[in-house]
C-alpha cells in the first residue's frame, strides 16, 4: 500500500469570469467581476485544507489567491511562469474584429494553435515549457502535500495533457471553464512518479 505521504495532491482552479470577457485576454491583467469572485469561492465549496496555494501574477487570479491564503493562514506563492499565454496583438481584441481583418490566420490558428501564433505571441510550445517548468517545480519542492494551483485555463489545459499524456493537438477537446475546478494527484515511488486525473469541471 502506498504511504499517504509519498501522494502529492494538486488542485487547480481557473480564474472566474473578468470584466472583458468578451476579447481575447492573455497577458492583459484584467480583473475579476463580483460575478467571477462568486465562482471561484463556490467552485472551492470553502475548501481550505491546503498546504500551500500557487498562483499566476495576473490579478485575475492573484488577488483571489491572496484573499483566501490570508484568511486560512496558508503559504502562498505567485509565480509569473504560470501567467496565461500571450496573445499578443490580439490581446484586448475581439474575434468578431479579428476576422474581419485577418480571417486566414484566425481560422488557421482555431484549427491549430500549436502551428499558429498570432501576430507578436507566444509561441505555444514556448508557453507549454514555461507552465510545465513551473508545474513540475511545484511538484517537486512539495511532496506529500496538498496545493491549489491558480490559473487561466490554456495553463490548466496544458498541465491536464500533461498528466494524461495527450498530444498538444488536442489543447481545445479539454474544456475548462470559468472557475473550473480540477484535481490531479501525483504518485512517487521507488521508480518515479505518476500522475492521475482524479476529476474535472
Amino acid at each position: 500500500m502506498t504511504d499517504k505521504s509519498t501522494i502529492t495532491t494538486i488542485d487547480l482552479l481557473r480564474n472566474g469570469v473578468v470584466e472583458d470577457d468578451a476579447v481575447f485576454c492573455g497577458c492583459t491583467d484584467d480583473v475579476l467581476t463580483d460575478h467571477g469572485w462568486q465562482q471561484m469561492v463556490q467552485a472551492l465549496d470553502n475548501k481550505n485544507d491546503w498546504d500551500l496555494i500557487v498562483s499566476s501574477k495576473l490579478q485575475r487570479c492573484r488577488e483571489f489567491a491572496e484573499l483566501i491564503a490570508s484568511e486560512d493562514d496558508i503559504d502562498i506563492e505567485l509565480d509569473k511562469n504560470l501567467d496565461e499565454i500571450d496573445f499578443g496583438l490580439w490581446e484586448g481584441l475581439a474575434p468578431e474584429k479579428i476576422m474581419k481583418e485577418d480571417a486566414d490566420l484566425l481560422n488557421a490558428w482555431w484549427q491549430s494553435p500549436i502551428k499558429h501564433t498570432p501576430p507578436e505571441g507566444e509561441d505555444f510550445h514556448q508557453f507549454q515549457a514555461r507552465i510545465l517548468s513551473a508545474f513540475k517545480e511545484v511538484v517537486e519542492n512539495n511532496s506529500g502535500k496538498k496545493i491549489l494551483i491558480i490559473s487561466d485555463s490554456w495553463a490548466i489545459r496544458v498541465i491536464i495533457m500533461h498528466i494524461l499524456g495527450l498530444q498538444c493537438e488536442n489543447l481545445f477537446r479539454i474544456n475548462v471553464d470559468y472557475a473550473c475546478y480540477s484535481q490531479i494527484q501525483i504518485h512517487h515511488d521507488e521508480v518515479g512518479q505518476k500522475g492521475c486525473l482524479i476529476r474535472h469541471g
